[in-house]
């Protein structure tokens, strides 16, 4: 494992990523055939990797992907993913994901290079309700032949989101860090969040169709830049947008304020400045 190479220290103990979802399965009661048929979706060698216990957080993490070279050092925190993400990303697509999405998308999480963002396109869908009426990678409400993650109809109107994962910021903030070591200020742009979300919606009206995108980012953003930005891309196309992980609080931003707690019951959130300077 990589781990015992860059940080065999924060090693407490070791399993198999296999036998941890197993645990989890057993602990939400599920049938022993259901959680072979959803051992069975996720392919190998992704479900056959190696975990460890994580010494600071006290939680599981699996390996896989390869770590970053940032100013000639390894790092790699996006190779080491808890094992508690993976398992309510399994069971939300599972859910929420008709069958050949679903398949697609358990395959496109056999890639290294793009697990961690592909994970995290199911952290939306992690919070709705299991009755939710819901599709993903959904052609035809876009622009062009792009596809949209989540589209899901909420009360008497529908909710189109992209999801976006943004780990090149935090990746870049470590190279700028002072001759300590120490992480200085954020400097990049929050503009930079935003890239590609307004190219791919239409102009909508919002009290049919609301538009906007799920965000997760690793720094913390300047709230009044972060504002400056959301303001500056079209009102008609982006409606919204999300700052949020696979935690119950959220940052909103909105066009409108009554959008706000609409988002914010859909998805079973509470704003949080958790992701401001």
């Amino acid at each position: 494992m990589h781990i015992d190479h860059i940080a065999p220290q924060f090693v407490v103990a070791k399993s198999s990523l296999r036998d941890l979802l197993v645990q989890r399965m057993e602990t939400e009661a599920l049938p022993p055939v259901v959680q072979e048929e959803r051992l069975a979706m996720l392919p190998s060698p992704l479900v056959d990797s190696e975990a460890f216990l994580d010494k600071r957080t006290g939680l599981w993490r699996y390996e896989f992907g390869a770590p970053y070279t940032v100013n000639g050092e390894l790092f790699g925190p996006h190779t080491w993913p808890f094992v508690d993400y993976l398992h309510i990303a399994v069971r939300t697509a599972c859910v929420h994901v008709p069958g050949k999405k679903r398949d697609a998308y358990f395959f496109r999480l056999n890639d290294r290079v793009k697990h961690w963002e592909t994970l995290a396109e199911m952290m939306p869908g992690a919070r709705l309700h299991s009755a939710a009426e819901t599709d993903f990678e959904v052609e035809g409400l876009g622009t062009g032949n792009k596809t949209i993650d989540w589209a899901i109809q909420a009360s008497d109107r529908r909710i189109i989101l992209d999801v976006k994962s943004r780990f090149i910021d935090l990746l870049k903030q470590i190279e700028l860090g002072d001759e300590n070591g120490l992480m200085l200020k954020p400097t990049h742009s929050p503009s930079l969040l935003f890239r590609s979300v307004e190219d791919k919606f239409l102009d909508a009206d919002p009290d049919t169709v609301l538009q906007g995108a799920w965000i997760t980012t690793h720094i913390k953003q300047d709230r009044v830049l972060l504002a400056k930005a959301f303001e500056d891309m079209s009102d008609l196309k982006v409606h919204f947008v999300i700052l949020g992980d696979w935690k119950a609080d959220v940052t909103i931003l909105v066009r409108r304020e009554q959008d706000k707690s609409f988002l914010l019951n859909t998805f079973s959130a509470v704003q949080s400045s958790r992701f401001f300077i």
